[in-house]
C-alpha cells in the first residue's frame, strides 16, 4: 500500500478559512436581502446601477402621470413665446388698400370730416327762405376766408368742373364712390378738370365769394349721382 502524503499544516489552514469566509458571506448576504432590504434607497432596491446625483427621476418607476383626464398636472402643449413673438404684430392692411404702398405711408381714408379742413357748418341745410328758389336752403355752408382749402370728402371723378354756375358761381361737382354727386360752389379757383380722378382729402378747390353771396363762404351740397338737377337734394351726408 502507497504512503499518503500528508499537506502542510499551513496550506490546510488556509483552504479551510477560505471554505468558512465563503459561507459566511453566503448566509449573511441572505439575511441582508431578507431582513434588511427597507434600510436601503428605493433606486438601489429597484436595481439602479448608479446614481449620478442630478436629480433625475428612476428610470425603472413609472413617469409621473401627466394627462390631464386622469387628475394629473396639466401639461402646457404650447410652443415657448420667443421676445421675437412677443413683439407688437404690425398693423394689418386695410382690405381696400394697395398692399405695396411705403409702410411709413398713411393709408387714405374713406371720407373726410368736413369738404373745408378744419370748419364747421355755419348756416345749416334745410332752412326755409322765400328768397330761394326752392324755398329753403337746399346745402350747407362753410363761412371760411376767401383762398381756404376745399378737399374732396370722398374718393372719385369730377364730373364739371367751370365757372358757369350762376347763382352758384364757380363750381365742382365730385362723383364719389359711394354713389352720390357732391356740389362745391361760390368758388375762387379750381384745381381739378372733368373727369380728373381724386381721393378722399385731397385738395381740389379755393373757396372764394362767386355769385350770389353775402360773403366768402363754400355752398356744399348732396345729390343722387349723375347731372346736377336743382333742388333734388338731401341733408349732406358721406
Amino acid at each position: 500500500m502507497k504512503r499518503i502524503r500528508t499537506m502542510p499544516a499551513r496550506s490546510l489552514r488556509f483552504g479551510l478559512s477560505f471554505v468558512l469566509a465563503s459561507a459566511l458571506v453566503s448566509a449573511f448576504g441572505v439575511v441582508a436581502c431578507n431582513e434588511g432590504d427597507d434600510t436601503q434607497p428605493r433606486a438601489l432596491r429597484a436595481g439602479a446601477d448608479h446614481d449620478d446625483g442630478d436629480g433625475d427621476l428612476d428610470p425603472s418607476q413609472p413617469a409621473p402621470n401627466d394627462d390631464p383626464s386622469l387628475g394629473g398636472d396639466t401639461v402646457d402643449t404650447q410652443e415657448p413665446t420667443t421676445p421675437e413673438q412677443d413683439d407688437e404684430e404690425e398693423p394689418a392692411v386695410d382690405a381696400g388698400s394697395d398692399a405695396s404702398i411705403d409702410a411709413g405711408t398713411p393709408p387714405t381714408p374713406v371720407r373726410v370730416k368736413s369738404p373745408v379742413p378744419g370748419k364747421v357748418v355755419t348756416y345749416p341745410y334745410g332752412v326755409k327762405n322765400s328768397s330761394y328758389a326752392a324755398g329753403y336752403h337746399t346745402g350747407e355752408d362753410y363761412a371760411t376766408p376767401t383762398g381756404s382749402m376745399a378737399v374732396a370728402v370722398r374718393s372719385g371723378t369730377i364730373r364739371w368742373s367751370n365757372d358757369n354756375g350762376g347763382a352758384y358761381g364757380k363750381w365742382m361737382g365730385l362723383d364719389a364712390d359711394n354713389g352720390r354727386t357732391y356740389v362745391y360752389c361760390h368758388l375762387s379757383s379750381r384745381l381739378f378738370k372733368a373727369g380728373d380722378k381724386v381721393v378722399a382729402g385731397q385738395q381740389i378747390a379755393k373757396t372764394g365769394a362767386t355769385g350770389n353771396v353775402t360773403g366768402p363762404h363754400l355752398h356744399f351740397e348732396d345729390h343722387p349721382l349723375g347731372p346736377f338737377k336743382y333742388g333734388q337734394v338731401r341733408k349732406p351726408q358721406w
